[in-house]
């Protein structure tokens, strides 16, 4: 069967809330299927997000609807399960679990619905990353801050730099880059452009104590507060949001190849994946 794109939710989280964006997934479209998205958060319920797969000649929004009579359930790795309850959250529906993820627990989230095959999506909620020490100077247009990685051990990370108020209450996202005078060694390629985020395995820095320089794309205001946001992902979440991160540089290009969105939900579409943030508030010098 050729290939086709078809377009499903894919579930990406912001700030203080999900947020749902449209993207292309380039798969041999086999009819309608269950799509179940969930970034699991330490210390945060669970939120389920169902719907159905379409083809690729639908483009009304109003056909991306939730799954009717679907059933969701969430156990984790010692085969207890955890009620959920069906929400209405910002005019969209989750199934929402009745107590937080834990560190170090793997779960694995299964959707039904009649007319549909049974999906489910499995993963564990990594350990925070250790960082500490962030630090910006106006002059330079840095931010610095420090990383311990976990040895013997495969970790995946996002950074994330933003404005925010004297409490840490995120006022808007900002655009940087690894400053090249200082990282060349810690991940494969340097970009030129600024972006909203960095996803990067720890390939290079294995085990190592280090610092991290950021350049960002704006001038620093004196006076004005800034928040570091390091995330540990775990494989699933790191090669989910990595793709994403491509596709979406590929979006209105004429001649590139569709980007396959990565997926870990058997039998249909999504995502199910362990995330753990930290934030470092700090004020410009």
């Amino acid at each position: 069967m050729k290939n086709r794109i078809i377009f499903i939710y894919a579930l990406t989280l912001l700030l203080l809330a999900g947020c749902e964006r449209k993207v292309d997934v380039a798969f041999s479209y086999e009819g309608n299927k269950l799509v179940v998205n969930s970034l699991i958060q330490a210390d945060s319920t669970i939120y389920v997000r169902v719907t159905k797969s379409v083809p690729v000649n639908v483009y009304n929004d109003a056909d991306f609807r939730e799954v009717e009579h679907a059933n969701v359930n969430i156990q984790d790795d010692k085969g207890n399960t955890i009620p959920v309850t069906y929400k209405n959250i910002l005019g969209n529906n989750y199934f929402v679990s009745s107590q937080t993820a834990t560190t170090g627990i793997k779960y694995t989230i299964s959707a039904s619905a009649p007319g549909l095959t049974p999906v489910s999506g499995t993963d564990t909620l990594p350990a925070p990353p250790q960082v500490y020490g962030a630090a910006a100077q106006r002059t330079f247009s840095r931010v610095t801050f420090g990383l311990k990685d976990y040895p013997m051990a495969e970790n995946y990370y996002r950074i994330r730099l933003f404005h925010a108020d004297s409490n840490g209450a995120i006022l808007s996202g900002m655009l940087f880059r690894l400053d090249p005078a200082f990282n060349n060694n810690v991940v494969d390629i340097i970009s030129s452009a600024p972006a909203a985020n960095l996803i990067m395995s720890d390939k290079r820095f294995d085990g190592r104590e280090l610092t991290f320089v950021l350049q960002t794309q704006d001038a620093l205001t004196p006076t004005s507060y800034l928040v570091v946001e390091v995330t540990t992902l775990t494989y699933n979440a790191y090669q989910y949001l990595k793709s994403v991160a491509a596709q979406q540089q590929n979006v209105g290009g004429i001649v590139s190849e569709p980007v396959r969105v990565f997926s870990n939900v058997l039998d249909g579409y999504g995502i199910v994946a362990g995330i753990n943030a930290r934030r470092l508030l700090f004020k410009v010098d």
